[in-house]
């Protein structure tokens, strides 16, 4: 007589909602481990300082004596028209740079860097105590209309520390090019940051990151189901 052995089968298929979790826990992992190694942003929050009119402005970075500068001028012209000039200088008690370059009148110019542009991979050039890196208006700069973003990096003696500033440049053909502090951040030493970025999470990376996370779960869960249902035909 033959007998048949009969063995229950249990599965083994976990239930959506389990896989929600363990996918919510693999991206939250993810986005701690990129947090942990962006380290801090200091972010200066909404500023919307209008310059124009020979105004000029410090803001402080991380310790006093580190500071970035604004700065407009306006002169005559043909003594019945103003043309305007706008600038940008930082400041680190152990030195800075700006991300630019020397133009043809043999001065630094300010690069207008693209939104997410990592700050430390640009060219740079030391920053002068008593000249001031050209925006618009000055053989001949690069923000003369528009949002754009200023790369820059100092040193309090800890170590480089690299930032952005975000500056809105009034265009039209008055050429006065009024301008507008809208933000500015920086990281702490051994930080990277791109350009507009304000925080840890803030990068385009880490969404990227966490995509796979979830995709590394679902083809998982994928495969599981796929075995599962071959043993089962």
């Amino acid at each position: 007589m033959k007998t048949t052995s009969t063995r229950s089968t249990k599965s083994a298929t976990i239930s959506n909602s389990r896989w929600l979790s363990y996918a919510t826990a693999g991206v939250a992992s993810a986005f701690a481990a990129a947090n942990s190694a962006e380290g801090t942003i200091h972010y200066s929050g909404p500023i919307n300082r209008i310059f124009k009119e020979c105004q000029a402005a410090n803001f402080r970075l991380d310790r006093p004596g580190d500071f970035i500068r604004l700065r407009h001028s306006s002169f005559l012209v043909c003594s019945s028209s103003f043309n305007g000039n706008a600038f940008f200088n930082v400041a680190g008690i152990a030195g800075a740079s700006i991300a630019g370059f020397y133009n043809d009148c043999r001065r630094v110019s300010a690069s207008n860097l693209e939104r997410g542009q990592l700050i430390s991979s640009r060219p740079f050039v030391p920053a002068q105590t008593f000249r001031s890196a050209s925006l618009a208006g000055y053989c001949p700069g690069q923000f003369l209309g528009g949002i754009g973003f200023i790369g820059f990096k100092f040193n309090n003696g800890s170590g480089d520390q690299y930032g952005w500033v975000r500056i809105q440049v009034k265009p039209g053909i008055d050429h006065n090019y009024n301008f507008k502090l809208l933000d500015y951040a920086y990281g702490d030493v051994g930080d990277t940051i791109g350009a507009g970025q304000r925080s840890g999470h803030d990068v385009p990376e880490l969404e990227s990151l966490g995509g796979l996370a979830l995709g590394a779960i679902g083809l998982l869960a994928w495969r599981k189901s796929r075995s599962q249902a071959a043993q089962c035909e």
